[in-house]
């Protein structure tokens, strides 16, 4: 199979790219082609045979445990399924045999659904230290050097705002050197880069991004090791106690079945492929913005798809964009820019001409 993905071959699975320069799918992917039937094939089953037809969705769970487990590098025992990231780090979080007086650290400008799912450790005694990142390309060392006396660290895999990624294995390192729990929200790196999530003791993410899924489905990794101890306070049917799972209900199936068609789609081109055109994209992205003299704040070497731009008015110039059929995110103070396999290098080119025709403007 060739390394390298021509984009005009699958262009036509995503007619929305005809009417506008998508690049934005950080915050929301193109649905897979396949998708919508596929959800469609499982309220038929319901429609047509109710709980006879149970069989077929839990061979269908199975199925996409496996295709998770092979993307993700861990067992499928591992994965508990959610309704989102921020479910499965939540439940992760409040399950953690943490007790009054140890302190857990998380990245001061980390996404606030990480931040917040802390806070609750906050009543059972413990403190939430919060570390200052004075410079992106520091963003693991800075977390490193926090970690002597922490329980735990929590930490999104690549940054909401800048695209930064952290360094995992060097995180996953210095954690287990010193007995400290490392929690890693994926949702911005799945689909987009190559994903260990053994290196972490919980590792969560969604699939309305990169992996082009939509919503409703998360799912939760957890290392056997933690899995032992943990105390889940949500229990339902599915984890009563003793159970150490923290599913505690039904799965969303109607989603599994379309997390199983967009990832039968996505192995067909190939995850390697894919990763490597986004890294390509966003390579090329950010070297045309800065030659155009933009300042780009992801660093070049912790890049994983997303490019942000330091601008005076991020909403501003998103709406102009917009206006302009180009599709991109204000972010905190960046304007966002997530090019994906779909994307081509005219969509590139239009965006940076764009750009330099508002900075004009604006001048």
């Amino acid at each position: 199979m060739s390394e390298t993905i021509d984009t005009l071959d699958f262009r036509r699975d995503f007619p929305h790219l005809d009417r506008c320069i998508y690049l934005n799918t950080a915050a929301t992917g193109l649905a897979a082609p396949g998708t919508g039937e596929a959800a469609a094939r499982m309220y038929g089953e319901l429609q047509s045979r109710g709980y006879d037809a149970q069989p077929l969705w839990m061979a269908e769970r199975r199925r996409v445990l496996g295709l998770l487990a092979r993307l993700l590098n861990v067992e499928a025992d591992w994965i508990d399924f959610a309704s989102s990231s921020t479910d499965a780090l939540t439940r992760a979080l409040q399950a953690l045999p943490l007790k009054a007086g140890e302190r857990v650290v998380v990245p001061d400008d980390d996404f606030p659904s990480v931040k917040a799912a802390l806070e609750d450790l906050k009543s059972r005694g413990i403190t939430v230290a919060r570390v200052p990142i004075a410079d992106e390309a520091q963003r693991t060392e800075a977390l490193i050097d926090a970690l002597p006396g922490a329980s735990l660290l929590a930490v999104s895999h690549v940054h909401w705002e800048t695209g930064t990624r952290v360094d995992l294995a060097r995180l996953s390192a210095a954690c287990r050197a010193r007995g400290t729990l490392l929690a890693v929200d994926g949702v911005h790196a799945v689909g987009a880069i190559p994903v260990d999530a053994s290196l972490a003791d919980v590792y969560v993410t969604s699939f309305f991004k990169w992996t082009l899924a939509g919503f409703g489905l998360g799912l939760g990794v957890v290392r056997p090791a933690l899995r032992e101890r943990l105390e889940p306070r949500q229990r339902g049917y599915a984890n009563l106690a003793p159970s150490r799972l923290l599913a505690h209900s039904h799965a969303n199936y109607p989603g599994i079945f379309v997390l199983g068609a967009a990832l039968d789609y996505l192995e067909k081109l190939g995850h390697a492929r894919i990763e490597n055109r986004v890294a390509k994209l966003q390579a090329e992205l950010s070297a045309r913005l800065i030659a155009d003299g933009f300042a780009v704040a992801t660093p070049p070497e912790a890049a994983a798809g997303i490019v942000a731009l330091k601008v005076p008015d991020p909403e501003g110039l998103a709406r102009s964009l917009d206006e302009r059929g180009i599709r991109t995110s204000p972010r905190g103070a960046m304007l966002r820019l997530s090019p994906h396999f779909y994307n081509s290098s005219d969509d590139l080119a239009a965006c940076c001409a764009a750009l330099v025709t508002l900075a004009g403007q604006d001048a």
